[in-house]
C-alpha cells in the first residue's frame, strides 16, 4: 500500500531545484563541467555528492570538493572563480528550465489555503530574481537561500508559524532537507523523478512529480 501523509499541514516548506523547477540535473552537470579535465572518478564523486546534497549552497559544495574530493587546500580566490564559472553556466538555464510537472498548478491550488515557504541551497538573491522572473514570488510567505541552512530555516518557520513539527510538511528531492526534517520531526515528501537516484529510506512518502501530491497529502 502506498505511503501517505496522515494530517493536513498548516504550512509547507518546498525546496526549489527538482521540486518546483526541473533544474536539478542542470546544476549537477554544471558542477561536473566546472571540473572538466579532472580525473573521471573524482568528477563522478562530485556528481554523486551533488545528487545527494542538492540543498547545500554552491560555495560550501566547492569547498567540500576542493578539500575532500581533490585533496587541495581551500583557496578563497579559487572558490570565487568556481562559483563564477558555475553561475555563468546556469544563469540562463534557471530562467528557461521547465516546471516540475504539476508544480505551478499545485502552487496555485495551495496559495491562500496553506502557508507556503521556499528554502533552497541557491544563493538567496539569485533565488529571488528567478522567482520574480518566473512569476512565483507571490506564492510564498517566505523565501530563503544560501548561506542560510535548511535546519535553521526550518526552525525559523516553525517559530514564525507557531506550529508544532507535526503541523508542518517539508517537500524536497535531496538528503539535505530530508535530514533537517527528520531531525526536527517534520513530515517529509520526497520528489523522486523516474530517472533520478532514490536516496530515501523505504518508509519515506514519495512522488514522481507534483501531480501526485494531492493524492498523498490531505488538504481539505
Amino acid at each position: 500500500m502506498r505511503k501517505r501523509i496522515d494530517r493536513r499541514p498548516e504550512a509547507i516548506i518546498f525546496d526549489f531545484d527538482g521540486v518546483i523547477l526541473d533544474s536539478a540535473r542542470v546544476k549537477t552537470m554544471a558542477f561536473a563541467s566546472c571540473y572538466e579535465g579532472e580525473d573521471e572518478c573524482d568528477i563522478k564523486c562530485v556528481i554523486d555528492y551533488q545528487e545527494r546534497h542538492g540543498g547545500i549552497g554552491r560555495r560550501q559544495k566547492f569547498e567540500y570538493f576542493e578539500e575532500h574530493v581533490f585533496g587541495r587546500s581551500v583557496d578563497a580566490r579559487r572558490i570565487d572563480d568556481l562559483c563564477d564559472r558555475f553561475a555563468s553556466i546556469i544563469d540562463n538555464a534557471m530562467i528557461e528550465a521547465p516546471f516540475v510537472k504539476g508544480a505551478k498548478e499545485l502552487l496555485e491550488h495551495l496559495h491562500g489555503r496553506v502557508s507556503l515557504h521556499l528554502v533552497s541551497g541557491m544563493p538567496e538573491l539569485d533565488l529571488k530574481l528567478v522567482l520574480e522572473h518566473r512569476g512565483l514570488a507571490q506564492y510564498f510567505a517566505s523565501v530563503a537561500g544560501s548561506p542560510k541552512t535548511k535546519i535553521d530555516e526550518f526552525c525559523r518557520i516553525l517559530e514564525s508559524e507557531g506550529c508544532t513539527s507535526a503541523e508542518v510538511l517539508a517537500v524536497g528531492d535531496s538528503r539535505t532537507e530530508f535530514e533537517a526534517a527528520v531531525k526536527l520531526g517534520i513530515p517529509f515528501v520526497a520528489v523522486v523523478a523516474p530517472d533520478a537516484p532514490d536516496f530515501f529510506p523505504p518508509e519515506t512518502v514519495r512522488c514522481r512529480d507534483l501531480t501526485e501530491f494531492v493524492t498523498l497529502v490531505p488538504l481539505a
